[in-house]
């Protein structure tokens, strides 16, 4: 044989070689694909953790309806790009570079994927998705929140669209950042170590509506005008948009203000009667240490016990100062 037969030859056995490194090097990307066949879907997270120096598919999406066990154990060993060597760090990408990623490596059948806004990987630790995240926190207000009464509505909880955590072992805490309230509701969401330490921390907000019957006016009230019972009824509404409102206990009570007719109570619309009224009749005493003497007056100013107050004596209309030391009772020693 002579020499440039011989190298004619070995040019092509290098080539063959060549050829079986780059088969044997997807082999097991073809394999699961042929195994899968076309007759499937996915839909890629939006945020996943890898624990493996590549990305693996079934780490990074769920298999939707239709899609048997044998065919979703064979896509989910598909190995994709390699993870990053950051341990507990992040990485985003967003659809339209996504969509060029799985186009690379895994060609035409990227098409049957599901791609989110964006995907957020870390290598290591663990991760909470939003709805998981969700229901954590329903779960955390809902007992506290059947201290407030009534039907209560959680809406508009704005979170963190994740949550990672650096360690898989790290867990979760939720606090509030004040005592609950029907309205916005601010809650902070801890990364807390096994030992204790808090990793990180991020904030969210939920909005609770709570339906309850308050006391409404049943007619029309007037300033000083006396609060009974046939002049209050109730009616259902949302506390988150009726601050302050009367609960209806204690008293007795007047209306500071006046209401109109089918209108809640607040606290500012009521105030407690007072001992001693302007305008009421009451017991004047007279005493000292030889005689007692009570007889009717009338008190020409409002007073609490204690306090000194002017009263006229309907016998001999004369006004005197006394004490009030009761309901109704005023003292001149």
């Amino acid at each position: 044989m002579s020499s440039r037969t011989s190298n004619i030859m070995g040019t092509v056995l290098c080539v063959l070689a060549l050829a079986m490194v780059l088969v044997l090097g997807t082999a097991s990307f073809i394999g699961a694909a042929s195994e899968a066949g076309n007759n499937w879907r996915l839909m890629v997270k939006s945020a996943a953790c890898v624990q493996g120096p590549y990305v693996l598919l079934g780490e990074i999406a769920d298999p939707l309806p239709g899609v048997d066990d044998r065919t979703w154990q064979s896509l989910a060993k598909i190995k994709l790009w390699k993870a990053s060597k950051k341990l507990g760090r992040p990485v985003t990408a967003d659809q339209e570079n996504l969509r060029k990623i799985f186009k690379y490596y895994m060609g035409g059948m990227a098409n049957n994927l599901v791609l989110p806004n964006q995907l957020t990987v870390q290598t290591g630790g663990a991760v909470i998705t939003a709805q998981e995240l969700r229901a954590r926190v329903v779960a955390f207000l809902t007992p506290r929140a059947k201290d407030l009464g009534g039907d209560v509505e959680f809406k508009n909880l704005k979170l963190p669209m994740h949550f990672f955590f650096k360690n898989a072992t790290d867990q979760l805490v939720i606090e509030l950042g004040d005592d609950i309230r029907a309205g916005r509701n601010i809650v902070r969401l801890k990364a807390r170590s096994t030992d204790g330490r808090v990793r990180s921390t991020k904030a969210g907000s939920v909005f609770l509506n709570v339906w309850k019957a308050v006391p409404v006016a049943s007619r029309p009230l007037n300033r000083f005008e006396r609060v009974t019972n046939d002049k209050v009824t109730f009616k259902r509404v949302n506390l988150a948009y009726n601050p302050e409102l009367w609960d209806g206990t204690g008293g007795p009570w007047r209306m500071a203000r006046t209401l109109g007719r089918g209108q809640a109570f607040t606290r500012s619309h009521v105030e407690r009667i007072p001992p001693i009224e302007k305008g009421e009749r009451v017991t004047l005493v007279y005493k000292n240490k030889r005689i007692q003497l009570s007889i009717k007056a009338e008190a020409l100013a409002e007073a609490e016990i204690g306090q000194q107050v002017s009263v006229r004596n309907l016998q001999s209309q004369r006004t005197v100062l006394a004490t009030v030391v009761a309901d109704d009772t005023v003292v001149v020693k």
